[in-house]
């Protein structure tokens, strides 16, 4: 999941390249996984499961901060489908657990995050 939303928001072209798991020197967004145990097992080994993951973006000028990190939220909210590589997994969607806020700034740099819940059903093996 980590490396399609990356996918996805490299393709948006915004002011920097999306990475994981950490922000890097200068402007930047990452993406990071975050911890989560939240499933629900059904009789013929399907599952859901949800994938918690935080967006993070660093920039100089702290409305760009912010409305890319805005920007970033409501596409991810509102996207339809993240379809699975190998068939694997059903997409369900995206709810924002943590609105945008503003996390730190230091003498150069704004920071803020948001985070994001992805639910997936997980077909069974077989």
């Amino acid at each position: 999941l980590e490396r399609l939303v990356i996918d996805v928001l490299d393709k948006q072209g915004y002011y920097a390249t999306v990475v994981s798991p950490m922000l890097t020197d200068g402007n930047s967004i990452a993406v990071m996984v975050m911890p989560a145990n939240d499933y629900d097992h059904y009789y013929d080994g399907s599952y859901r499961q949800n994938f918690a993951f935080q967006v993070m973006t660093k920039h100089e000028n702290q409305l760009t901060a912010y409305h890319t990190l805005l920007d970033i939220a409501s596409l991810l909210k509102n996207i339809e489908d993240i379809p699975s590589a190998n068939g694997t997994y059903e997409f369900e969607g995206i709810d924002i657990t943590t609105d945008p806020n503003i996390i730190t700034k230091d003498d150069k740099y704004y920071i803020f995050a948001a985070q994001f819940s992805a639910a997936l059903f997980i077909k069974p093996k077989g």
